[in-house]
């Protein structure tokens, strides 16, 4: 296009409104290309396809100059989440345009009403949602921890969250040593552990050794698993967050009850106590609540203005849980929110040299200021805001589709490598331990933890439980991973190789 300006340009956009059908219609042009018409697609649907050779490695071209942005190299222009390396091949395969991040929404309306102020820390959390349930309300927070919850979204997301929060430290345990068969001399000779910085396990600046955190993790004693006293304190404030909601409440639920508060400051009829006054969940739901709402008060198009959703809905990041010092305090004192990359991510089918040189000049384009200014036209054209963290450097977001209070997140809790264990092996929803699947009965144990009475001290057998849940389903995690060893005598032994790479 650069070479031939004043040259028009059609892309033929193919959307669908099905979820399956789209992944179904992806899978079948990456298995028969040859046959089927289609470029760039959606690349958090074909994760599977990473490493096969039918997707095309950004990274040489994101290392070459983009001629729609100043000449400058490519990737110097953007943030680094929105091109994220595959951990297991090295390779980039997808680019984002946004990222989203979770957040805490809440009605302005509704605060000021109550005379409730914003929390900026985890006291001012607590009071504020006492405030609320003295007021009426009977379950103000929208964490739903119903069977769904836990198995996705809310719950599951704050619960992760916080566990970086608690165990930041394991990206130091776990950080590849110069003997490792990990260690990558440029970035981890210089490498220094930091719990105050987002950032200090960025993917281009830090490596960790598998083996390393599998043997943190199981190790007689670890600090880092669900029978160590932090994780016990950390449940604990799980449980004091959680009694603010109902387990009754599934997220669909949670939604609705929010909007009906949203509405009921706008004059609509919802009794108090039903309604949600504060919900976690990620920024890209300001779009439905724009939508919702706009249907709901009859406004133009079905959609509500920016002007009167910045006067309504504002959101604030979660708090960090408070260090009270001892063998249960958390290793840092910042909450790294769970997102990163979203609204479609894109991956470009690997076809031939002509094809994949035309596609990756539309994507320098796209992804520079004028790109970037002509899909934030569609979005004003629509009526829409845009809430989500913006990729490209050094850009301003057009006052017509941003609203008040936008925020900037840094550090992304997923790159710690505690998650392995965080979400269960959830890699793969199947993995098995000898009694049913690891992540039913692991969230089986947390729930009956959550609904029970007390205040959360009795811990201790729920934390054992999940950690035999854990360590029988290592065996079948091994095996999906290819691993070479699947017993977990190879990684927690005194004796334990870490120069070896696990990975057959």
């Amino acid at each position: 296009m650069m070479k031939g300006k004043g040259v028009n340009v059609r892309i033929n956009v193919r959307s669908s409104q099905d979820p399956q059908g789209y992944i179904t219609s992806v899978d079948g042009l990456l298995k028969y290309p040859d046959k089927q018409a289609g470029d760039i697609i959606q690349a958090n649907t074909v994760a599977q396809y990473y490493g096969t050779g039918k997707l095309v490695d950004f990274t040489p071209y994101l290392n070459s100059k983009n001629p729609y942005n100043e000449n400058k190299v490519w990737k110097t222009t953007l943030r680094e989440d929105a091109y994220r390396t595959d951990d297991k091949t090295q390779e980039i395969y997808n680019l984002s345009m946004e990222g989203n991040a979770l957040v805490a929404f809440y009605n302005k309306k509704i605060f000021a009403q109550y005379d409730v102020e914003v929390p900026s820390d985890w006291n001012s959390l607590i009071s504020a949602l006492d405030t609320l349930k003295l007021a009426g309300y009977t379950a103000p927070l929208g964490l739903n921890y119903d069977a769904g919850g836990l198995d996705s979204n809310n719950f599951n997301w704050v619960q992760q969250m916080y566990m970086d929060q608690y165990f930041r430290d394991m990206i130091d345990d776990a950080h590849s040593q110069s003997s490792d068969y990990s260690y990558i001399s440029e970035i981890d000779d210089v490498w220094e552990y930091d719990a105050a910085d987002p950032l200090n396990d960025s993917r281009k600046g830090y490596s960790y050794n598998f083996t390393r955190v599998v043997n943190s993790y199981f190790k007689d004693g670890s600090k880092y698993n669900t029978k160590s006293a932090r994780y016990a304190e950390m449940m604990k404030n799980m449980k004091k967050l959680v009694s603010y909601s109902s387990s009754d409440y599934s997220n669909s639920v949670v939604r609705q009850r929010f909007q009906q508060d949203a509405l009921a400051a706008e004059g609509k009829n919802y009794e108090l106590k039903s309604r949600v006054a504060v919900y976690l969940l990620r920024l890209d739901y300001i779009t439905d609540h724009q939508k919702s709402l706009g249907q709901a008060l009859g406004k133009a198009n079905g959609i509500l203005p920016i002007s009167e959703l910045s006067q309504m809905l504002g959101w604030f990041p979660l708090p960090a849980m408070p260090n009270n010092g001892g063998a249960g305090a958390p290793a840092a004192d910042n909450v790294r929110t769970l997102g990163g990359p979203d609204h479609h991510p894109f991956a470009l089918v690997n076809r031939d040299a002509d094809k994949t040189a035309l596609c990756m000049d539309f994507l320098k384009y796209l992804f520079s200021p004028t790109g970037f200014d002509e899909y934030y036209k569609h979005y004003k054209n629509l009526g829409k805001v845009c809430a989500m963290q913006c990729y490209l450097k050094d850009y301003t977001l057009p006052a017509e589709v941003s609203i008040a209070g936008k925020l900037n997140f840094d550090g992304d809790c997923s790159t710690n490598p505690y998650r392995l264990f965080a979400n269960w092996y959830t890699e793969n929803t199947g993995i098995m331990a000898p009694s049913g699947k690891v992540q039913t009965l692991v969230n089986s144990q947390i729930a009956d933890y959550l609904r029970a009475d007390g205040d959360g001290s009795d811990w201790a057998s729920y934390g054992a439980n999940i950690y035999n849940i854990m360590a029988d389903g290592f065996s079948n995690y091994a095996s999906w991973r290819k691993l070479k060893w699947n017993d977990l005598a190879a990684y927690t032994s005194a004796n334990v190789n870490y120069s070896t790479d696990p990975m057959n």
